[in-house]
């Protein structure tokens, strides 16, 4: 809806001072970050053993910032109490916090209009939220935002937007087009747009109007909207004159930009450094796997952003603080934090994780791709697999935890109990949102909110003497109706469909590259490590899978998609293995985008891609032995996507091959010679082997079946012949 024309504010006729003001928005009105928000404010949940505040002060302590202001809604008392005790309070601090407290608030419409009311903004201010991470060289953004002031008096918010590549992780969580005047960065219109993943078609409606008097426009929605802006006064005042503003992008900024009343502008600052919001579980881990790949340097674990921190930088992006204790026979990985006093067991296994503080990791446990919140205990041999345990857990032997999983404050777990995929567990029971107000701790919930005693232990995931209590996300109306697809964004687990292409992917298809040892001020990022060898390769393994996507999407013929991926083989002198192994990624990669938005099941999701695009495979593969190697790689991909039901994938995938000839069972019979032995994927051969089976006593029987033929054929030649001689 078009905005009304703001009326003559009293701030309008103030002189503005020079002290530039901060508001930070400490709550985000949504419920992703669920159930773990509902016991703590989202803002003080740790990213890599630092509460998220403390990134978006650290930021603000690097600009003129004088006065922050935080404004508060859900656990409003909690971060009150934090502020008081933190660094921040002290007399040196660069800046002085202030906390509103704005419990009615249930969007920043709300909140912008509570400041208007109260009468705190005197000049222009920083507006962002309490879970940024950045690098920002703000100075830069601060002086294009004084120029670009001084030359539009209609001017209202400059909006920080970081570059990013395709692949970038934290790029497809919000994505939304900016369509912006190519002389100036002036935004002309803004608009989100569906994420891959959802079965929603992309298109940008835009009124010409809007475009009158641009001689050149730009179409970008290769941008990260970190929700950083430097605001007028007068903002706070329009989102009062317009009560039905109550997001910031998809009502004010497009309203504002639409609106022939307001004729008030809002320019980009674009900026190749870090910057992204930890706006979901998906973002919260990808920002973290950023960040101690240091692509946020010189914010870095290392730099000790808490006064009781003691990291230290070491090869491989490992931090360890001091009083670590590791059992000689224990591994730990590349890209892990572990906190003081935390113990890792014999033989155990930690990698890409980040572990807190006074943890034990009992001996034998495999933690991969997970988050281990402060004071938690996990038993020996446990499993845990791309998962974030909040802190005060327990877990006993022999736990596992699939991919997703998310476990909540002092949940305890008995031995041998196994989570299935996206489980969330909280140690108390979540009450009805509505009445406890996105979250409000129990000293600030109103006397009237009803008690939830419904609610029972989970003993199905927990045990009889565990504690626990299920959490089911219910997703609002407006999560609903959201077209960026919320229910695929709020929860932890993610795939191929969700993102362009995950950094686990993408080195899956390149050869393992040589490390060298880096200082402690080293810029270099997990995602470099080595520059200098197999480049080729991996901007082949790269470019591959994406020519290989593209042409899928966009509905190629099969001799367009071979002539791009060849001429890209030629360019950098990869091999034909190369070739199948980016082919099969992306044909996973369009057989889980399926499954995972239930167009179609896994047969038959496998069946119609390979399919279409399994003849791909006649000019990528020329002999039985490349046929083979075809058969092996597509079962490694299985297993290395971790997709569900892989068994029923991978036989379906074969059949599919076999169907269309291009798979003989001579090729088959030679490949399940060597692989039927192999206990490495008995996990993923199941179906496979019935299968094969099948086909040996189809071809017995078939053979049979012909040599009953021709002696039938020869005795009733011999009759033949008898009767004539006759």
């Amino acid at each position: 809806m078009a905005g009304k024309k703001v009326k003559d504010h009293p701030k309008d006729e103030m002189v503005q001072d020079d002290r530039l003001q901060a508001i930070v928005l400490t709550d985000s009105f949504q419920t992703r970050f669920m159930p773990l928000s509902y016991d703590k404010p989202r803002c003080l949940l740790p990213l890599a053993n630092v509460p998220l505040l403390e990134y978006t002060l650290e930021f603000l302590a690097k600009a003129p910032v004088k006065e922050v202001y935080l404004v508060c809604s859900a656990h409003a008392s909690l971060i009150s109490e934090y502020i008081e005790a933190s660094k921040w309070n002290l007399p040196w601090s660069p800046f002085k916090v202030f906390t509103i407290m704005s419990p009615e608030a249930r969007s920043v419409g709300d909140a912008m209009r509570d400041l208007d009311n109260k009468g705190v903004i005197t000049g222009d201010f920083v507006l962002m939220s309490g879970d940024a991470v950045t690098n920002l060289d703000f100075d830069k953004f601060w002086d294009f935002h004084k120029k670009v002031h001084a030359k539009d008096k209609d001017h209202i918010v400059t909006t920080c937007l970081s570059k990013a590549t395709q692949f970038h992780r934290t790029r497809a969580f919000q994505p939304a087009c900016f369509i912006l005047d190519k002389s100036d960065n002036r935004c002309l219109y803004y608009q989100e747009i569906p994420l891959p993943s959802s079965k929603l078609k992309t298109s940008v409606e835009i009124d010409p109007d809007l475009l009158e008097g641009v001689d050149e426009f730009v179409l970008r929605n290769d941008l990260i909207d970190c929700r950083i802006d430097i605001c007028s006064p007068l903002v706070p005042a329009i989102f009062q004159e317009n009560f039905d503003y109550q997001m910031l992008r998809s009502d004010f900024v497009k309203g504002v930009l639409s609106s022939d009343l307001l004729r008030k502008h809002v320019y980009a600052y674009i900026t190749e450094e870090y910057a992204a919001r930890v706006e979901s579980w998906q973002s919260y881990d990808s920002i973290s796997q950023d960040f101690i790949g240091r692509w946020c340097y010189p914010l870095v674990l290392d730099s000790n952003l808490m006064p009781d921190q003691t990291y230290s930088y070491e090869s491989s992006h490992i931090y360890k603080e001091q009083g670590v204790v590791l059992a000689q026979s224990c591994k730990i990985g590349k890209c892990t934090a572990i906190g003081s006093r935390t113990k890792v067991g014999e033989s155990a296994l930690v990698e890409n994780c980040v572990i807190g503080r006074n943890c034990y990791i009992g001996s034998g446990a495999i933690i991969r791709d997970s988050h281990i919140w402060d004071n938690t205990i996990i038993g020996n041999n446990s499993v845990i697999n791309h998962s974030i345990i909040a802190s005060d857990t327990k877990l006993g032997t022999n736990v596992v935890l699939n991919d997703g999983c998310i476990i909540g404050f002092n949940v305890v777990i008995e031995d041998g109990k196994e989570l299935p995929r996206g489980v969330r567990i909280n140690g108390t029971p979540v009450k009805n949102l509505e009445d406890n107000g996105f979250g409000l701790s129990e000293d600030e919930q109103p006397e009237e909110a009803p008690k939830n005693t419904d609610l029972e232990i989970a003993f199905e995931f927990c045990g009889s003497k565990g504690r626990g209590y299920l959490y089911e996300d219910p997703l609002s109306e407006d999560e609903l109706d959201s077209p960026i697809g919320e229910e695929m964004i709020s929860g932890l687990s993610h795939r191929l469909d969700e993102v362009y292409l995950s950094d686990n992917s993408i080195s899956s298809v390149t050869k393992s590259k040589k490390k060298r040892t880096m200082s402690t001020n080293s810029v270099y990022t997990d995602r470099e490590d080595d520059p200098t060898e197999y480049e080729d390769e991996e901007d082949f393994g790269i470019e591959g899978v994406a020519t290989v996507k593209r042409a899928i999407e966009n509905n190629h013929d099969l001799d367009t998609a071979l002539l791009e991926l060849n001429t890209l083989r030629m360019s950098l002198n990869v091999s034909y293995h190369d070739v199948r192994t980016v082919t099969v990624i992306a044909l996973l990669d369009r057989v889980y985008h399926f499954i995972a938005t239930q167009t179609l099941g896994p047969k038959d999701a496998t069946n119609k891609v390979f399919a279409r695009w399994g003849p791909m495979f006649r000019r990528e593969a020329f002999d039985p032995e490349e046929y083979i190697d075809l058969m092996d790689v597509l079962m490694e991909q299985v297993v290395l996507q971790d997709l569900e039901k892989r068994d029923l994938i991978l036989f379906s995938a074969f059949n599919t091959l076999y169907d269309s000839d291009i798979l003989e069972e001579e090729i088959i019979y030679s490949w399940w010679a060597h692989v039927s032995k192999d206990p490495k994927f008995d996990d993923v051969k199941k179906v496979v082997a019935k299968w094969v089976e099948w086909l040996q006593e189809a071809d017995e029987e078939s053979s049979d079946e012909e040599e009953e033929e021709e002696e039938s054929e020869d005795e009733n030649d011999n009759e033949v012949g008898s009767e004539d001689d006759r």
